[in-house]
């Protein structure tokens, strides 16, 4: 009898132990902000994008004040702090390179931009203009690519630009509209033809803005030409 004590002491005491844990659910802020944080990428293409770690880092701290205050009820800190470092890195380097592009790689006053910024996002019809498109309507642009060949080899005036010369005289149904930017030089500039890649810097517009032609998606009034 003098052992009682003690067994019934352990007794209790495995009980407790083998009781279950109380139900903790994952806060649905760190969840967002890991997912805010799996997007960022898209920033580095996407300029309007880049507002996708600042808000992942927004919900990765909320996440962390509420899972303080209900440690009982809440837990995920350790992926708000996987979301908040993830849009802390890619946060960084799609602000760096949007950076770069304006200041590096552009003309002062042009920004740069690629034909990857032109492309439909999947799914959408091939004249469909992505946001990321949209959003360069009326600035100052600048991008590289190859004069389309035509009739005329010098003095010209307008001509289209495509990213590459993969493409012949006779291959143009083969060229998708994002990939043909109209380019009409202004202020009395005038081109030679030429195989070499070539910089164009002007006014960006979704199709042309005095006349439609089909295929044509983009142009550019361009005053600058390198």
């Amino acid at each position: 009898m003098a052992t009682f004590p003690t067994e019934q002491a352990g007794y209790l005491s495995s009980e407790a132990e083998s009781a279950p844990l109380p139900y903790r659910r994952v806060s649905a802020l760190a969840v967002g902000s890991l997912v805010c944080g799996g997007l960022s990428w898209l920033g580095a293409y996407f300029e309007w994008l880049l507002v996708l770690p600042l808000v992942g880092i927004g919900l990765g701290l909320a996440a962390l004040t509420h899972i303080d205050r209900f440690p009982d009820e809440l837990t995920g800190s350790t992926v708000a702090k996987v979301g908040i470092g993830l849009c802390a890195i890619l946060g960084v380097i799609g602000f760096g390179w949007h950076g770069y592009l304006y200041f590096a790689a552009a003309p002062p006053g042009y920004y740069l931009i690629s034909y990857d910024m032109l492309k439909p996002l999947p799914g959408a019809a091939p004249d469909d203009p992505p946001p990321s498109a949209k959003a360069l309507e009326g600035k100052r642009v600048f991008i590289k690519g190859y004069m389309y060949p035509g009739r005329q080899t010098i003095g010209i005036e307008r001509f289209t630009l495509v990213p590459s010369l993969t493409h012949c005289q006779f291959c143009m149904p083969q060229l998708k509209p994002s990939e043909l930017i109209d380019v009409k030089l202004v202020h009395g500039l005038k081109a030679r033809f030429t195989n070499r890649r070539r910089g164009v810097g002007g006014i960006f517009h979704i199709r042309s803005p005095e006349d439609k032609e089909p295929g044509l998606l983009y142009q550019i009034q361009a005053d600058y030409l390198k």
